[in-house]
């Protein structure tokens, strides 16, 4: 585990965007460009129900905060006497990071249940506020409802990704979760678009015509790529996909211009 400092994360990012876009592989390719590029160690927060990110990333899977949440909230999970909830929360995040090499990861887990888990989550929040003060670089991998942004249980951003591919369906989708994003409680410095899986033809004008109105900056175009899709479907994890990747050269050139904005401000 990281050393803890004083200071907020020098970059922070969190993806969202419809479920088969290619967002949680795209996440982890972020943290390998990220850990490459020096920017390191890095925090990789899964909070997608769907949890993938620590298998993408060649890591096994903590245990999720989900269930720290429940314990948390229970009659049965009262700390021994003399410990506080709050040493007790902290304790349990711990354990359930994920240690990579340049890197850690953190599983959210499941949505919650019908208990009442302010409190928790106040701990909750405060805790990985202060673990992400241990970190160079936050990537967040969130559904596309944002469950966990929208309860605050995860920290403020300097970009929202908003992750598609080159359908209509797909950037409907981003139309909502920038919708979304304005009533979120946390600050967010910028929200962009990623279109992921672009391809060699000419984009339908429909698809053309909905970029446009969505008003959003495109960070990266990030090219079809079979190796990606090699890697996927043969459990490899992003570390093993070579470095001639073209859509892995795409990210790490998207993540070296945002590594530079985070030396000028």
């Amino acid at each position: 585990m990281m050393q803890e400092s004083s200071h907020r994360p020098k970059l922070s990012l969190a993806l969202a965007g419809k479920g088969g876009t290619g967002k949680t592989t795209l996440a982890a390719l972020i943290v390998r460009a990220l850990r490459e590029l020096g920017l390191r160690p890095i925090l990789a927060v899964d909070a997608d129900p769907n949890s993938n990110l620590a298998t993408f990333l060649g890591v096994p899977e903590g245990r999720p905060l989900a269930e720290i949440r429940e314990l948390g909230s229970s009659p049965e999970g009262s700390p021994a006497s003399g410990v506080g909830r709050s040493r007790l929360v902290e304790d349990e995040i711990q354990r359930a990071i994920s240690e990579g090499t340049g890197f850690d990861v953190i599983t959210m887990g499941r949505p919650e249940g019908p208990r009442c888990y302010c409190y928790v989550n106040h701990l909750l929040r405060r805790s990985l506020d202060d673990l992400a003060r241990s970190y160079q670089a936050v990537v967040i991998d969130n559904e596309a409802g944002m469950e966990h942004l929208s309860r605050r249980t995860t920290n403020d951003v300097d970009f929202l990704m908003a992750v598609a591919n080159p359908t209509l369906p797909s950037l409907r989708a981003v139309e909502r979760i920038a919708e979304l994003a304005r009533s979120l409680p946390i600050r967010i410095g910028q929200q962009v678009m990623v279109i992921n899986r672009a391809g060699e033809a000419n984009v339908h004008p429909q698809v053309e015509e909905k970029m446009k109105q969505l008003g959003l900056k495109c960070l990266a175009e990030i090219p079809n790529d079979p190796l990606i899709e090699e890697a996927g479907t043969s459990g490899q994890s992003v570390f093993e996909v070579t470095e001639s990747c073209s859509a892995y050269r795409a990210i790490k050139s998207m993540i070296s211009r945002l590594a530079e904005w985070t030396q000028s401000r």
